[in-house]
C-alpha cells in the first residue's frame, strides 16, 4: 500500500487532480467513517446512563467548535482533554457533547482542509485526539457482530509509531469501489487496534508501516490481532513506505501479503481472501 505523501500545491497554482481526490477521499472518511461512530455512540450514553436527561444539553457555538478543533490541534494533548473536562465538569451531557461540539469539530476540519486552511498533519493529529477523548468518555463504538456470510470486510490502520492516514485515506478508496466494507482505525495504539479486531468482525487487516525500523515489531502484533480476532481465520496484509525498496518475505512476518501500492493491495486482498475460504472449504 503505497502512502508516500502528495506533496501540496501553493495557493497560487491550480491543485492537481489528484489532490482534490485526496481532499475528496479524506472529506468521505469523516463523513462516513469519524462522525457516523460518534454519533452511533451518542445511543450508547441514551441507553446505559437515564440519568444524561437531567444533565444540561450542550449547544455548541460555531467558535466554541472552532475552538475545540483548535485544542485538538495543539502540541499539548492535555490542551484539548482539559477543553472537555471543564464542559463535563458545567455537568453538560455527554451526549449533546457528541452531538453539539465533537461531532461538528471534526466537521470542521475536514472543511478547513478542503479550503486549505490547516495541513494534513493537523488534521491527524486532531481526529486521533477526538477519538482518544470519545474513547476516554467510555463511550466506545461497539460495533454489532459481523455475521460470516456478510460482504467483505477489511480494518486499515497504521502500525503502532506510524502516521500515515492519508495514505490509508487513498488506500482506503481503492477498496471501497472494489467493494469492499472498509474501516479506516484512526488511532494506531496496540491496545485500540486489539480492541477493534475483538469487537467486530473483519475478513482482514491491512497495516501500513512507514519505517523500517517497525518492521521487526510486526510480528508480535500480527499473532496478538489474530489471537484476539473476532474471525479466527483472519488474514493480515502489510503494506507502506517500509516496504518500499526492501525484500521481505509476508509468511516471515506472520502475515499473508504485502503490497506496495493499492492496486495491488487490493488484488492480493482479493487472492488471500480466496485462500481463506478454501481453506475453510477444501470441497
Amino acid at each position: 500500500m503505497d502512502q508516500r505523501p502528495a506533496h501540496r500545491s501553493s495557493a497560487s497554482s491550480p491543485a492537481p487532480a489528484s489532490q482534490d481526490s485526496c481532499k475528496d477521499s479524506l472529506r468521505h472518511v469523516i463523513e462516513s467513517q469519524i462522525i457516523p461512530r460518534l454519533l452511533e455512540a451518542t445511543a450508547l450514553v441514551q441507553a446505559s446512563n437515564d440519568a444524561q436527561t437531567f444533565f444540561a444539553c450542550y449547544e455548541g457555538a460555531p467558535q466554541d467548535v472552532e475552538a475545540f478543533a483548535h485544542s485538538c490541534m495543539a502540541n499539548d494533548a492535555a490542551t484539548s482533554s482539559q477543553f472537555m473536562d471543564d464542559l463535563v465538569g458545567q455537568e453538560f451531557s455527554i451526549e449533546s457533547l457528541f452531538l453539539n461540539l465533537i461531532t461538528p469539530a471534526a466537521r470542521w476540519l475536514g472543511e478547513q482542509w478542503e479550503a486549505d486552511k490547516i495541513d494534513f498533519t493537523q488534521v491527524t493529529l486532531a481526529l486521533q485526539r477526538m477519538h482518544h477523548i470519545t474513547h476516554r468518555l467510555g463511550y466506545e463504538f461497539q460495533a454489532q457482530t459481523h455475521q460470516a456470510d456478510d460482504p467483505k470486510s477489511i480494518m486499515l490502520a497504521s502500525a503502532p509509531g506510524s502516521q500515515h492516514l492519508l495514505g490509508l485515506v487513498m488506500v482506503s478508496e481503492f477498496f471501497r469501489k472494489g467493494d469492499w466494507q472498509v474501516t479506516l482505525e484512526i488511532t494506531n495504539t496496540e491496545r485500540e487496534l486489539l480492541h477493534a479486531v475483538a469487537n467486530e468482525w473483519f475478513d482482514l487487516i491491512g497495516l501500513s508501516s512507514g519505517l523500517q525500523e517497525q518492521v521487526h515489531g510486526l510480528p508480535s502484533l500480527i499473532a496478538r490481532l489474530k489471537k484476539l480476532s473476532r474471525n479466527p481465520n483472519i488474514g493480515v496484509l502489510l503494506g507502506g513506505p517500509a516496504f518500499i525498496g526492501h525484500t521481505h518475505q509476508a509468511h516471515d512476518l506472520g502475515a499473508d501479503g504485502i503490497a506496495t501500492d493499492a492496486s495491488q493491495a487490493l488484488d492480493i486482498a482479493a487472492n488471500v481472501l480466496q485462500l481463506k475460504k478454501l481453506a475453510k472449504h477444501p470441497d
